[in-house]
């Protein structure tokens, strides 16, 4: 048996670390946009929570001491991680029903070509997220940390 490449042994390891991140970070959004869209105007209240959160944390102006690196590749590097939320969000969505399972167990012809549009959707995504973290390169190692 050929033993991987220790190289493809850190990226696997990254990868667990990153989705175990990104399903973490998801759960308010996805929170209010499914289970809270009736709600008027849901994307804004979201909005003014992340401000309040932002503004509560100190980090107004964003410092790149803190950051560790400047603050534009810091908001690049935050839009490829949004990218990587939304491939998680549509990858949820192209998955299978499960059987005799409650999210749309007996999906119609209309919900499978959208599963399938959304597993399509989600490798353009994918491809954008990293084209998005290789321009920014690695996280930086060093970066202060602000105590609340």
């Amino acid at each position: 048996m050929k033993k991987p490449a220790p190289i493809k042994e850190a990226i696997d390891q990254e990868l667990v670390k990153m989705n175990k991140a990104r399903q973490r970070g998801g759960l308010l959004r996805e929170t209010a946009l499914l289970k809270f869209r009736w709600v008027p105007n849901i994307r804004k209240i979201i909005q003014y929570v992340a401000e309040a959160l932002y503004r509560g944390a100190g980090a107004q102006p964003l410092d790149p001491e803190l950051l560790g690196e400047s603050v534009k590749r810091a908001k690049v590097r935050a839009v490829g991680e949004e990218l990587r939320h939304l491939q998680d969000f549509l990858e949820e969505v192209a998955e299978p029903a499960p059987v005799g399972g409650e999210e749309g167990a007996a999906s119609d012809p209309a919900d499978r070509r959208l599963s399938k549009w959304a597993e399509e959707q989600r490798r353009e995504i994918m491809r954008l997220a990293v084209r998005v973290e290789r321009r920014v390169g690695p996280t930086p190692k060093k970066a202060t940390t602000a105590i609340l």
